[in-house]
C-alpha cells in the first residue's frame, strides 16, 4: 500500500510541477507531458502547423480543382464527339454518305436545314429552334481563346442551325460556305460538308472557343476533329478538339 502511494506521488510530481510562479492554491501546467508519448505540441506551434496547411493549401488546391475540371471538360468532348459520329453513321446506313444527301452549295438558312435534317433523327433533343434566334442560353458573340471576340454571333444568323441535346450541350451546325458541297476545306480537313459548334455546358461561362466550345468538321464517311494548328493561348482555339483527344489533355490552357 505504501509503494502504491509512493509511486502515484511520483507520477503526480512528474506531471505537475507547482511553480512560485502561479500562486497559492494554483498548480502550473507548464512542464506538463503526455507520459510514454514523449512532450506534447504547445498552442503556437499548432497554430504555426495550421497556418502552413493553410498556405499549402491555398496554393495548391485552385491548381488541384482547375485539373479536375479540365477532366471532366475531356470527358465531355469525347462523349459528344462519340454520341454525334454514331448519329452520323446511323444516318449514312439509311440515307447513303453525307455527299448523297440533298443539302446544296454554300452557307444559307436552307442548306443548314436540310444539313442538320439528316442527322436531328439520332439525336436526343430537347429544345429544337432550327435556324431560328433565341434558343441558345446567351445571345452574344463568344470569346476566342485568345480573349477576343468571334465575329459571329450564331444566335442570330440564319445559316447556323441550333438546338439542345438532353444533356444540355448546345449544337450549332451549318453547311460549307463552298461553291460546290461537300468539297470545302475546314479544320485542317478536305471535302468537307459542314460544321459542327458544340457548347459543352450550354449557356454557362466561359462561352470560350478551346474552354467548353469546341468544333467539329462533317465529311461524306465521317464527322472529323478539327486538326487545325489553332490549339495555343494566342490562337482562336478552334483546333483544341483536335488536341484533346491527341494529348488527353488540355495543357494548352497552362
Amino acid at each position: 500500500m505504501k509503494n502504491t502511494a509512493k509511486k502515484l506521488r511520483s507520477e503526480v510530481t512528474k506531471h505537475f510541477i507547482p511553480s512560485p510562479l502561479a500562486g497559492e492554491g494554483r498548480i502550473s501546467t507548464r512542464s506538463v507531458s503526455v507520459r510514454n508519448s514523449g512532450e506534447g505540441f504547445t498552442l503556437a506551434e499548432v497554430i504555426i502547423t495550421l497556418g502552413i496547411i493553410g498556405v499549402v493549401a491555398a496554393v495548391t488546391l485552385p491548381t488541384v480543382v482547375k485539373k479536375y475540371q479540365e477532366k471532366v471538360t475531356v470527358t465531355k468532348v469525347k462523349k459528344v464527339y462519340s454520341m454525334l459520329s454514331q448519329a452520323f453513321m446511323l444516318s449514312v446506313k439509311d440515307n447513303g454518305y453525307a455527299n448523297e444527301w440533298n443539302v446544296g452549295n454554300r452557307d444559307t438558312e436552307t442548306t443548314a436545314n436540310r444539313l442538320t435534317s439528316y442527322i436531328k433523327p439520332y439525336l436526343k433533343i430537347i429544345k429544337d429552334c432550327g435556324t431560328n434566334s433565341g434558343c441558345l442560353e446567351y445571345t452574344e458573340n463568344i470569346n476566342l481563346l485568345n480573349g477576343q471576340k468571334h465575329s459571329v454571333n450564331y444566335d442570330t444568323r440564319n445559316e447556323y442551325y441550333k438546338f439542345i441535346l438532353s444533356d444540355g450541350t448546345h449544337i450549332i451546325i451549318r453547311a460549307t460556305d463552298n461553291a460546290n458541297y461537300c468539297q470545302g476545306v475546314e479544320g485542317g480537313n478536305s471535302n468537307v460538308c459542314g460544321s459542327i459548334f458544340i457548347d459543352i455546358n450550354g449557356g454557362k461561362q466561359p462561352n470560350t472557343v478551346g474552354k467548353d466550345i469546341f468544333s467539329f468538321v462533317i465529311t461524306p464517311s465521317a464527322i472529323k476533329l478539327n486538326i487545325k494548328d489553332t490549339c495555343y493561348k494566342n490562337s482562336t482555339g478552334w483546333g483544341c478538339s483536335g488536341y484533346i483527344f491527341k494529348n488527353g489533355n488540355m495543357n494548352y490552357l497552362h
